[in-house]
Parts: C-alpha cells; sequence; structure tokens
C-alpha cells in the first residue's frame, strides 16, 4: 500500500529540492511514537543525533515495545534512517513523562535541519489508562497536564533551536501542537511558520475564544481520515483535509492506513455519513451534560477500567483472564447511587445517538 512507510522508503528528495509538507509532518508525528533509549543521553539534551545514529538494533525492543503498530513504526524508523532526506535531522530535546498522580502523559522530541528550521513534534496518546484518561478529560478541564507541559516545552525548543519553527502531532499530539501554539510567547508565536494537527481532537470553547489562536489559526493545518472520530471531539478549530483511508471505522485514526498518490495524499471531498453522525450524537451529548457531569462519568469509567491492577489498554487482550472478570466486579460493585449514574448516562448516549440516525441515513455523499 502506498502510505508514509513507501513515501519514507521512496522520496529521496533533500528538503532543499522538495518542499516540506502536511505528509513529512505525519512521518515526524508517527516518530514520536518512539521510545528512545535512556543509553543514548544525547537526544535528551539539545544539540542531539543525526536521526541516522539512531539505528542500533540493540535498542529496538526499547523503542518499539509498547508503542501502537510496532511493526509499521519500526518499519517507518528504518526507512528515515536510511533515507537523505531524513537521516541527517538532528533528534535532540527528547522528554518522556507519565504521571498517574496528575493524570499526565506527556511526551515531545524536536527535529532541527541546521539553522533552517525546526519540527517539534508533540505523541499522541500511547495504550496507558493514564494517557487516555487524560484525554477524556479534556471533555471538561482546561488545560490539562499535557498542554501545560507542551507551552513550557515549546518554549524550550525555542531557545535552543534558531530559525523557523514547525508544530505537529498525530492524535492527542496535534491538540498539544495547536495548543502549545496559541498559548506560547508572542515572539515565540512569530516564529512559527506552521502547526499541523492530525487527527487531533478540538477545544473547549474559552481556548478558541483566547487572543493567541486568533493570531495562530491560519496556520494551523488539520488532517482527518475518511470516518475520523478522534478528530472531530470538542470544538473545531479549523477546517480539515480529508484523507482517504484504507482502514475501517475508528481503526482509520492510525495514520499507517492514509493513502497517497504521487507523494502527496489522496484527498476526498467529503467525511463518511457515519463520521458525520457520530460527531452530530458526541456533539449533541457535549451540549447536553455540563462539565461536572462529564467529570463524574470519567472519573467511574476509569475506576472501573483501573480495577484489578490493569495500567495498559493491552491488559484487557493479553491478560484477558484476569483483567475482564475484574472490571466486570468493579462495575457490579459500585455504589446504587454511582451505578445509577452511570447507566443513565450511557443510557442518555445512547438515545441522543439514536436521534441524530435518521438524519445521517438520509444523507447522500455528493
Amino acid at each position: 500500500m502506498n502510505n508514509i512507510i513507501r513515501y519514507a522508503a521512496e522520496v529521496l528528495d533533500t528538503f532543499d529540492t522538495r518542499p516540506f509538507s502536511d505528509v513529512d509532518s505525519l512521518i515526524l508525528s508517527c516518530a514520536a511514537y518512539i521510545h528512545l533509549p535512556g543509553a543514548l543521553p544525547a537526544v535528551r539534551d539539545w544539540d542531539g543525533l543525526r536521526l541516522a545514529e539512531l539505528y542500533r538494533a540493540e535498542h529496538f525492543a526499547a523503542m518499539f515495545s509498547g508503542t501502537f503498530a510496532p511493526e509499521d513504526l519500526r518499519a517507518l524508523f528504518c526507512a528515515l534512517a536510511a533515507s537523505p532526506r531524513f537521516r541527517d535531522l538532528r533528534v535532540c530535546g527528547f522528554r518522556e513523562v507519565l504521571d498517574p498522580a496528575q493524570e499526565k502523559q506527556f511526551s515531545a522530541v524536536t527535529f532541527c535541519l541546521g539553522r533552517d528550521w525546526t519540527y517539534v513534534a508533540f505523541r499522541g496518546t500511547d495504550s496507558t489508562l493514564v494517557g487516555w484518561k487524560e484525554d477524556f478529560n479534556m471533555t471538561f478541564q482546561t488545560p490539562i497536564p499535557s498542554q501545560v507541559e507542551a507551552v513550557r516545552y515549546l518554549g524550550q525548543a525555542a531557545r535552543h533551536c534558531p530559525g523557523a519553527l514547525r508544530l505537529g502531532g498525530h492524535s492527542k499530539g496535534g491538540n498539544l501542537a495547536v495548543y502549545a501554539a496559541t498559548f506560547c510567547r508572542p515572539e515565540v508565536q512569530k516564529r512559527i511558520i506552521s502547526v499541523y494537527s492530525h487527527d487531533g481532537p478540538g477545544f473547549l470553547e474559552t481556548v478558541l475564544q483566547h487572543p493567541g489562536f486568533s493570531r495562530i489559526h491560519d496556520r494551523v493545518e488539520k488532517t482527518l481520515p475518511q470516518s475520523s472520530v478522534v478528530g472531530l471531539l470538542l470544538e473545531q478549530q479549523e477546517t480539515g483535509k480529508i484523507i482517504r483511508s484504507s482502514g475501517v471505522g475508528v481503526s482509520q485514526h492510525d495514520p499507517f492506513t492514509w493513502e497517497l498518490e504521487n507523494g502527496a495524499f489522496v484527498v476526498l471531498e467529503h467525511l463518511t455519513p457515519e463520521a458525520r453522525y457520530l460527531d452530530r450524537a458526541l456533539t449533541a451529548w457535549l451540549q447536553q451534560v455540563d462539565p461536572a457531569q462529564r467529570e463524574r462519568l470519567v472519573d467511574v469509567l476509569f475506576q472501573v477500567l483501573g480495577a484489578g491492577d490493569i495500567q495498559r489498554f493491552s491488559d484487557l487482550r493479553t491478560d484477558w483472564q484476569k483483567a475482564v472478570p475484574a472490571v466486570v466486579h468493579a462495575a457490579s460493585h459500585l455504589d446504587p447511587e454511582t451505578r445509577e449514574f452511570l447507566f443513565q448516562t450511557l443510557k442518555e448516549l445512547a438515545s441522543l445517538s439514536l436521534k441524530a440516525l435518521p438524519e445521517s441515513l438520509l444523507e447522500k455523499d455528493n
């Protein structure tokens, strides 16, 4: 399939001859998911290492373990390390924080091309319950801890890296990129030439009303797969470019399913009716349920999911014989008031989904 792995392997032009594009941004956003090894401390300072110097097989297990689509991510990294387009980028400023107490999952890395430009890549959500809990907290809280950390990180990158700035990320990483660009210092914001949100969720309305957003919004570029779910959540900050995906439903969130032709994304005119239907249903629910109720629902859901010492969603699959009974047990032992609140809220969401369904069935793609 013609996707970003093939692009990285076959597009050999340097950035001097082929300009930076949204495809390059998605590639570097995916590279932010790699766990850069502690055995290479230079990636944590601001001098960094050439990307090609990270190509060491003895570190591969640590670099790709626990990532989404680890085989695809490894294939992409191998292509980048060999490519004359990417191999000379300096990888620096790597940060990785997982703090259950703060409900924070944050990681970012910076790619520098000499003194010409810098790309600041924010990692999206990993498989930890902490990371997903922080994502759900976006429905009632702003800022979340990772957004605060993203602003701080961008300021550090700007101090250490000269030239123009590009920012981006996939999923939550796209949200962090837009947030950091909105709330950074004006002198940093002036250096930003583009911000990429690859299927990243939106924001609560207060963020979109901030003066910093009005100054940066025309430099934000959003890409969405045709059946996007994550990228349509909350208030939307910009019009997205809709990309054809080989995936089905929510699996289209996987950027390795996004299709390319002639080195560019295959762009479609419309989201699928299913994506528009789900967007309407979730929007109606968010409008009906106040922030306090959203917070209580999220806390209850993750209280149940966190039962049985489950740390990652992958635990539900790999250790299901222990994890699933623990979750069921936790749900059944909620106090009566909390259990009633949970079931009633989920019932209301289902009802709103049914109300949104007839309209979606009548829609036709033009």
